[in-house]
């Protein structure tokens, strides 16, 4: 591998910005080579904004030129499989926005391609890096939360308008979106849940278009899970809380008696320490642990001072991680195998919800 590791972007919209924006920092660890758009004015703008020494209108074209290492896939939901493939057959690494896929067969299939070709996969969750959320983990490997989780709450209480529904065409369908506040807004708090409960094994769930006729997805959702630890679980996703509350978070309950949560909170705009993010931060609103009562969790004002460290944003820290994983021939922080288990939460929702019953879940 050259000294740098060279990266590819697909897909040059909004969120595509975020990473760019960190591996321009990496300072001599990271360089964007290539990028590509199905908009080719937009791929020649995102270029020559953030120094891409190419770019393309097909990520097939993209990934045949070469010269890359790993590829960032930033393209609406049900688009995220192909490209992570294709780059797995030419043994390129693959990152990609969450949901990590659209459905179950096609985490599967990218899994397969990237077992075959030896490659890794990861999906962005760059809250983990979260000072809040690394401070549960800790606690959690330390034994501080018992030896197992018995109770989790996820939640994502969010408004969405219907101007943000009009911004980009693909939003607000099933065929172009995928879903809605389960597929778009609450993959970060599910994997809050797993990452910190461990897998599930069965649920039963609930969805609705409560109050945004103008969409076809759900904007309302509620569930009840099982771990395969025995604990049990709860997730809430809603876009119609105005205004908006715990943007994402999860609440945890150890087996000691401790209870600890990861609160998000969106911070205003006049607030932002930069303009590339981020635009929200974990706080520990509770932190019950025993022998630690008088400590005081991450506060909104330590989380504000904070920021995103020394770098410009969560994206960059995951993202400083993966060129890690490159270069030392090792798995991610955030696997494959991660990003599969929200998608079976996810879909394992929308199917309880059409067909009324429990549905069991399980690693491939």
């Amino acid at each position: 591998m050259a000294s740098k590791v060279r990266f590819g972007i697909v897909g040059t919209g909004g969120i595509a910005r975020a990473h760019a924006a960190g591996l321009a920092v990496m300072d001599g660890d990271a360089e964007l080579i290539s990028c590509c758009d199905v908009q080719a004015g937009r791929a020649d703008e995102f270029a020559r904004q953030f120094g891409a020494k190419r770019h393309f209108t097909d990520a097939k074209q993209m990934l045949d030129a070469g010269g890359i290492d790993v590829v960032c896939v930033c393209t609406p939901h049900p688009h995220h499989a192909h490209p992570l493939v294709l780059a797995a057959e030419r043994g390129i690494h693959g990152v990609c926005e969450k949901p990590f896929t659209n459905t179950l067969a096609e985490a599967d299939q990218v899994l397969e391609a990237a077992a075959k070709a030896g490659t890794f996969v990861s999906v962005m969750s760059q809250r983990r890096w979260f000072p809040a959320a690394q401070r549960i983990k800790k606690a959690q490997d330390d034994g501080k939360l018992g030896e197992r989780i018995v109770m989790g709450e996820s939640y994502c209480e969010m408004w969405r308008d219907e101007a943000y529904y009009k911004r980009d065409a693909w939003r607000g369908r099933w065929d172009t979106e995928g879903g809605g506040v389960m597929t778009n807004q609450s993959p970060h708090n599910i994997d809050f849940l797993l990452w910190y409960a461990g897998p599930a094994v069965e649920l039963k769930a609930y969805w609705a278009n409560v109050n945004h006729p103008y969409v076809e997805i759900e904007d309302n959702a509620v569930c009840v899970l099982k771990f395969k630890s025995g604990g049990l679980g709860i997730i809430k996703g809603t876009v119609s809380m105005n205004p908006a509350r715990r943007i994402h978070g999860v609440t945890i309950v150890g087996d000691s008696g401790a209870t600890v949560s990861l609160d998000c909170w969106e911070i205003p705009p006049e607030q932002r320490r930069t303009r590339t993010g981020p635009s929200d931060i974990g706080t520990n609103d509770i932190w019950t642990i025993p022998g630690e009562e008088n400590i005081v969790g991450v506060s909104r004002e330590h989380a504000l001072d904070y920021g995103a460290g020394d770098l410009p944003n969560f994206h960059a820290h995951q993202l400083r991680d993966i060129i890690d994983a490159a270069r030392e021939k090792r798995e991610p922080a955030v696997t494959g195998l991660d990003g599969r288990r929200v998608v079976a939460i996810i879909q394992g929702i929308y199917e309880s919800g059409r067909t009324g019953k429990a549905v069991t879940l399980s690693d491939p």
